[in-house]
């Protein structure tokens, strides 16, 4: 299936009603030629067919379904999903596997979109990096890629219900106060084009980042206080129950325009470092400026609150605070 990333378009796919099996494989059927009013249905608008109606009158200009027991899901592009989101919340996998046995695994984010009906589940982020970096750097070093992934249906694994979106590459840094500042490129999959780049910029003390679009003009100034209990003791009781804010500015350094927050930690993360964000979008941020707020989100849980299990002077370089990791 394709998608277009740049225009709202919907595609029309049959998924089984509860108590209804499938026969036969899921379906996706081409846009109905009547939604041309783009702001007038709803992405998760869905029209059920009875399971007794063989002969039911369904207008021409209508696609019908293959048999009863099927229903219509009207599912937008990735890109005008984040268009009608006003914030975001990130929601790290917990990996009890690293809590048991000491090993860094890959981690994995799940993306649900605020609208004006709820959240909705959007995208699944997946790490991909080697077993080295994951135990042997620290993760503000660390080098990965990141796809990140449109989820179409209430069953994100099913096959055939979700595509890759956009990816994500942070290279290897040895970063060393000015030198090396640690760097991620986030890229649409579709065409293979750059959206924008993330830098971490070298502070005294107070942490910084700059989001940058694909020509490299400065868009985002995102600015943090340094003297937050969820920093300076990002990995032990205390910092893990406290939240801490990085602010939005524009390129101006005027008002805060929007925010991202670490939300307190839940008894799962507590044990685990599992993290959860909530990001507020700025009012007039584009599509692909939430794309890079989102990135730059999970940009910050290496910088800062992702641990190396087999690193304890990465761990006790993190207790004492802010001030080491510039």
């Amino acid at each position: 299936m394709n998608f277009n990333y740049d225009q709202g378009s919907y595609q029309q796919i049959f998924m089984g009603q509860p108590g209804f099996p499938l026969n036969g494989p899921v379906m996706m059927m081409p846009p109905n030629p009547n939604l041309n009013n783009f702001n007038n249905f709803n992405h998760q608008q869905v029209i059920n067919v009875p399971k007794t109606s063989p002969n039911m009158n369904i207008p021409q200009n209508q696609m019908p379904p293959p048999f009863a027991g099927m229903q219509y899901v009207y599912v937008q592009d990735p890109m005008s999903e984040l268009a009608n989101c006003t914030g975001i919340e990130i929601k790290q996998q917990p990996e009890f596997f690293e809590m048991v046995t000491g090993c860094e695994t890959a981690n994995r984010y799940h993306v649900f979109g605020k609208t004006p009906q709820g959240y909705k589940y959007l995208f699944k982020c997946n790490e991909k990096s080697g077993w080295f970096m994951r135990n042997c750097c620290p993760s503000n070093f660390r080098q990965f890629f990141m796809d990140i992934v449109h989820v179409t249906s209430a069953n994100p694994d099913a096959p055939g219900f979700s595509k890759n979106f956009a990816s994500l590459f942070k290279p290897f840094m040895c970063t060393i106060c000015c030198l090396c500042r640690p760097e991620m490129y986030v890229t649409l999959a579709e065409g293979n084009r750059r959206v924008g780049i993330i830098r971490h910029v070298c502070t005294l003390c107070d942490p910084e980042f700059n989001i940058y679009d694909e020509t490299g003009k400065l868009l985002y100034i995102l600015h943090a206080d340094c003297c937050q209990c969820g920093l300076i003791c990002s990995n032990n009781f205390f910092g893990k129950l406290s939240e801490v804010i990085f602010s939005i500015y524009g390129p101006g350094r005027g008002q805060i325009i929007g925010n991202i927050l670490k939300k307190p930690a839940s008894f799962s993360e507590m044990v685990t470092d599992a993290d959860t964000y909530q990001i507020n979008f700025p009012s007039t941020a584009t599509p692909k400026e939430k794309l890079l707020i989102i990135s730059l989100a999970l940009m910050i849980d290496y910088q800062y609150f992702e641990t190396t299990s087999s690193s304890d002077e990465e761990q006790r370089r993190r207790r004492r605070g802010h001030h080491m990791r510039f």
